[in-house]
Formats: C-alpha cells, sequence, structure tokens
C-alpha cells in the first residue's frame, strides 16, 4: 500500500481536512480585517513610535540616560564641588563677615551657589538623582507607549499576518458557492445531465456502455446541505448514447444521477474547490467539462479504486491523468485545481500533489459536472458522492 498521504500528514505537510477548512474560511475574514487595521489612527500611531523608537539617535540617548549614574552627571559634580567651597576658610569668613575679599574661591562659592539655587539647575539635578528618569522623558513616555501598542491585539494581529496572503486572496472574486441548502435540484443552479454546444439536445441520458441510469435528479439528495449523489441497484429505464446508434432507450440495473450547471463559466484564472466523500465500487467525479465533452479537469475524479487528477484532451488515453496513490477518498478532504495561465495545480487540502503546464486552448470555457457511473461487465455496487460544498473564484479583471 501506499503510505504516501499518511507520511505527508505525520510529517505535518498535510493537514486535516477541519484544520484547512477553518484556515479557508478565515481567509476572507483575515483579510478585511487586515485592511481595516492598516488604515486605522492606531496603526497610524504605533508605526510612527516605531520609526521614533528605532532610530538610531533614540537608542543613544536612552543609553546615555539609562547607563549614566548620578555621580556621573555634571549636577552631581556641580554640588560637590559647591559642597567643598563651603568648608573653605575664606568662605566661611566670607559668609561671617560678609567679605568682599576677592578671593577666587569666593567667587566661585558665588557663581555656585547663584546656579545650584536656580529652578533649572534643581530641575536638572533632581532629574539625574532619578533613577528612573528616563520614564520622565519625552523619549521614555513614546517608548511606554509603543510598547503598549505592541501588545494591543489589533498591532499583534497586523504584526502576525502574512501579508502575502492577504495580496494573494484579494487576487479573486468569489464568483460561485453552493452549500447545497436547497430542496429540489429544479430551484437549484444545476440541472440534470451534461452540457453540449446545443442546449435543445436531450442532455440528461447515460451512456450504451454503462450500468446506470440517469434519473432527472430523482436520485440526489441535500439532507443536513450535503449533496448525495445516490446510485443504487434499482432497474431503471432510460435514455443511452451510442457513438454509432444514437440515443435509444435502454433498461439499467442501476440507477443514479448526473447534474451540471452553467451559472458559471469556468476560464483560465479561476480557482476551483470542492469539499467531498465517497463510498461504493463505482466512479464518481466532479470535472470541469467544455460544451464538447473534452477537454476536461478533472477536480475529483474516484475510479472504484484510486483517486485521479488530471486533463483530459482526448476521451482514448489518459496521458495527462494522475494517480493520487494512498488517499482514501471514504473520509471528506477538499480538492483544489488552481487553473492559471501558464499552468494547472492540484491541491489535496494544503498539499500540492500535481502540476502541468496549461495545454487547454486559450479561451476555452469549462463547466462543473457531477456524476456516478460504472461500465459494463466491471463490478459494480452501491454507493454515494457526498459534497459538502463547491466554491468558485476568478482572478480580478
Amino acid at each position: 500500500m501506499d503510505l504516501f498521504f499518511l507520511r505527508a500528514y505525520l510529517r505535518g505537510q498535510l493537514v486535516s481536512t477541519a484544520k484547512f477548512e477553518k484556515t479557508l474560511d478565515q481567509v476572507a475574514v483575515t483579510a478585511k480585517r487586515y485592511r481595516e487595521v492598516e488604515s486605522s489612527k492606531l496603526l497610524a500611531e504605533f508605526k510612527n513610535m516605531e520609526r521614533i523608537v528605532t532610530a538610531p539617535d533614540f537608542a543613544a540617548k536612552k543609553k546615555e540616560l539609562t547607563k549614566t549614574t548620578y555621580k556621573q552627571s555634571a549636577e552631581y559634580k556641580t554640588m560637590e564641588e559647591f559642597k567643598r567651597l563651603c568648608k573653605d576658610k575664606y568662605v566661611r569668613m566670607y559668609l561671617r563677615n560678609g567679605s568682599e575679599e576677592e578671593r577666587m574661591s569666593v567667587q566661585r562659592f558665588k557663581e555656585l551657589k547663584a546656579e545650584t539655587e536656580s529652578a533649572d539647575f534643581q530641575k536638572r539635578n533632581d532629574f539625574w538623582k532619578n533613577e528612573k528618569r528616563w520614564e520622565t522623558t519625552e523619549e521614555g513616555k513614546i517608548e511606554k507607549r509603543y510598547e503598549e501598542l505592541k501588545k494591543d491585539g489589533a498591532i499583534i494581529f497586523f504584526n502576525n499576518t502574512n501579508v502575502q496572503n492577504v495580496e494573494r486572496w484579494e487576487q479573486f472574486d468569489q464568483a460561485f458557492v453552493d452549500d447545497f441548502e436547497w430542496v429540489n435540484v429544479r430551484n437549484s443552479a444545476w440541472k440534470p445531465g451534461f452540457i453540449y454546444p446545443n442546449d435543445k439536445f436531450l442532455n440528461a441520458h447515460s451512456y450504451a456502455n454503462e450500468q446506470q441510469a440517469y434519473c432527472d435528479g430523482r436520485m440526489i439528495d441535500t439532507d443536513n446541505s450535503i449533496l448525495t449523489i445516490k446510485t443504487r441497484k434499482i432497474e431503471q429505464e432510460g435514455r443511452a448514447w451510442d457513438a454509432q446508434k444514437g440515443m435509444f432507450m435502454k433498461t439499467f440495473p442501476y440507477s443514479s444521477d448526473a447534474v451540471y450547471t452553467d451559472a458559471v463559466a469556468i476560464e483560465e484564472g479561476s480557482v476551483v474547490q470542492v469539499k467531498c466523500k465517497c463510498s461504493g465500487k463505482l466512479n464518481h467525479g466532479i470535472y470541469l467539462r467544455s460544451r464538447n465533452h473534452v477537454p476536461f479537469i478533472s477536480v475529483f475524479d474516484y475510479t472504484g479504486k484510486k483517486v485521479w487528477c488530471g486533463v483530459k484532451d482526448s476521451l482514448k488515453h489518459d496521458k495527462n491523468m494522475k494517480t493520487l496513490n494512498g488517499l482514501l477518498p471514504v473520509a471528506y478532504t477538499i480538492f483544489t485545481v488552481s487553473w492559471q495561465k501558464d499552468e494547472i495545480v492540484w491541491f489535496v487540502n494544503n498539499l500540492e500533489v500535481c502540476r502541468m503546464p496549461n495545454m487547454l486552448p486559450k479561451g476555452e470555457k469549462l463547466y462543473l459536472h457531477m456524476y456516478s457511473f460504472q461500465f459494463e461487465n466491471a463490478k459494480i455496487s452501491e454507493g454515494d458522492l457526498n459534497v459538502d460544498w463547491i466554491r468558485v473564484y476568478n482572478v480580478k479583471k
């Protein structure tokens, strides 16, 4: 058994469907909030504060004010000189007798006395005596506010958001979404059968070499917002198409269904995502098909044993199809196809599983199809194709 997907999961390369779906649902919310914070006054204030506190002269000034001790300050030295002069014999004589004797020590004393008694000096002296002097400065207040803003939830969110993810999301518009909350297929975006160039063609049919009749939507349920295409061992007469015989009526041993939607044309620049699972030994498919049937892109393609992905440009070969060995579609998985200008890329949840050049004709339009089938002479069982939701995104023009 190929354990590729199990190993990828254990290594953390493949995240669970639940976790990946949560991430997908959060993308739009994240992008919206990111842009709101980006244009906010709060972020503008934070960026201005950040510009100030990260400047080299800011760091130099902080270092000077926080590392320099009071004893290293000019004010301390001035006070110490003044205290020494107070003990000078000539100064004491001057203070006692009021002598005006012109002594250098007396003159210096008088200068320092005037200086140390000034409000400006006392303010500077108190500043340097304060061990938390940095917090009293304008720069310290700016830094404090900056640290407060760094802890703000909006700022943390903005700084931790990958802007590239936001920009990638903003490249696309959601063109189509179906959560299958409808009851009757006739009241939905879907139609029974297949799309063809001529809308008058009897498109609700099976093929002559298959075992199931398509039942015009009667084998489709949407319980609990989950679309289920049921294949049951119920004998049913239905239309069959044969390239030689044309259309004729045939009795099929099984009943199933096929639906498509032309509500959105999928083209170069589109991304299609499907959350689905399946059961039973038969073929289940979610495809992007042209009106001429080919080319088509497999979004989800299960053959009863294996899952495939790729592009078919001919019904006669599978040269552009790849087997996803080890993937079991019994549990819900999100399959993504990104059809871009130069390449087509397939993902299983978050893990890229296939990449190939875009070989589809320029201007080609494809349409979503979902159906279950099995060929004649193949062993078949009853089964279901369950689809939780489908989303289509187009590149903004």
